[in-house]
């Protein structure tokens, strides 16, 4: 898949260019307004579309007569002219000044409270997005009270848009780094999938985005919240050895009949164990190996980054992988969890 960075396009980025090294780095965090002024100054600009009609005069002469396309609309790039497509006439175009207010409005804070973690154009202009380092990370508490660095979660609000008519104009919360064209689909899996986006009226003003921005935030910070507390209440859940290795029995299972498995078949479940019990032993589960919590981290760090996956080749199994992280994060999380929550409480 491509980055669809072109020499038209500028991307800026925070301490870091991305796999692709075409971004601007930066050593800490601009403004929105800032972000806007490096990445996308220029602005989608609408016009009126033609077609021609060919005309047969009285003498048998053919002409070409130019009409109005009643409708629709035209986008064009204002400082290149570039044509990006057409939209309908009822469409109203979210500009780049008005993603940058909203960005500025989205936690409600000042302007200068808000960071801009990367920012760029994508497509020649058809594409723009914005990507704010949200101010409040996920703490979760401890079993004393206390929050640390292995139990802080940081995430990301992104505002992505699309001049040329193929796309929405959306906000959503983010683990994904957005940074590129890969990166930028990679989220819109991440936020669909996770229930964590929600697209602005095309009809809506400038004032009705800022407020549907900030109300689709608030309600992300409440479920935030409840999962804050699940964990919480995941971390106060001890577990002993026993119970760790009924979890790791039941979450990796022989087959039900060994006789008529392969051996091949049961050296993989063993192997699996093995890799599981590493995680369990190293930096993922450091300090909260002996709770629910640590189980859960450790199952997902497991599906996500350990656990084999088929494919008939190297893009078959990449996007078994892909599938795995993003689409199907959250019915992995929640079997760890029901499952840690009951060898915990037997």
């Amino acid at each position: 898949m491509a980055h669809n960075i072109t020499e038209r396009d500028s991307v800026i980025s925070v301490r870091d260019a991305g796999w692709h090294g075409l971004a601007t780095v930066l050593d800490d965090y601009v403004t929105p307004e800032e972000a806007r002024e490096m990445a996308f100054p220029w602005e989608p600009v609408t016009m009126p579309l033609y077609r021609a009609v060919p005309v047969v005069g009285e003498d048998g002469s053919l002409t070409t007569r130019f009409e109005e396309v009643p409708g629709v609309k035209g986008v064009e790039r204002s400082d290149t002219g570039e044509f990006f497509g057409s939209v309908g006439e009822d469409y109203t175009h979210a500009t780049n000044r008005e993603l940058t207010q909203i960005a500025e409005a989205v936690e409600g804070a000042g302007a200068g409270e808000v960071r801009v973690e990367t920012a760029g154009s994508l497509k020649g202009g058809r594409k723009v997005w914005m990507l704010l380092r949200l101010n409040d990370p996920i703490m979760i508490k401890g079993r004393r009270g206390l929050a640390d660095s292995a139990t802080a979660t940081l995430h990301y609000f992104a505002l992505q848009n699309s001049h040329d008519g193929t796309g929405s104009f959306r906000g959503q919360a983010l683990q994904t780094r957005i940074i590129c064209d890969n990166t930028s689909q990679a989220a819109d899996v991440e936020a669909e999938s996770q229930g964590t986006e929600f697209t602005f009226r095309h009809t809506s003003g400038i004032t009705d985005r800022i407020e549907e921005a900030q109300e689709a935030v608030a309600g992300w910070r409440e479920s935030v919240e409840r999962y804050n507390t699940l964990m919480a209440h995941m971390l106060d859940l001890r577990v002993t050895r026993e119970q760790q290795e009924v979890f790791v029995e039941n979450f990796l299972p022989m087959p039900l009949t060994t006789k008529i498995v392969s051996e091949r078949v049961l050296h993989n479940v063993e192997k699996a164990r093995d890799e599981f019990w590493a995680i369990m032993a190293g930096v993922t589960s450091e300090g909260v190996e002996d709770t629910a919590y640590g189980l859960v981290q450790a199952a997902i760090e497991f599906q996500q980054h350990v656990r084999g996956v088929r494919g008939e080749n190297d893009l078959a199994r990449a996007e078994s992988r892909f599938k795995r992280a993003y689409l199907d994060r959250d019915s992995l999380t929640t079997v760890a969890v029901n499952l840690a929550r009951e060898v915990a409480n037997a």
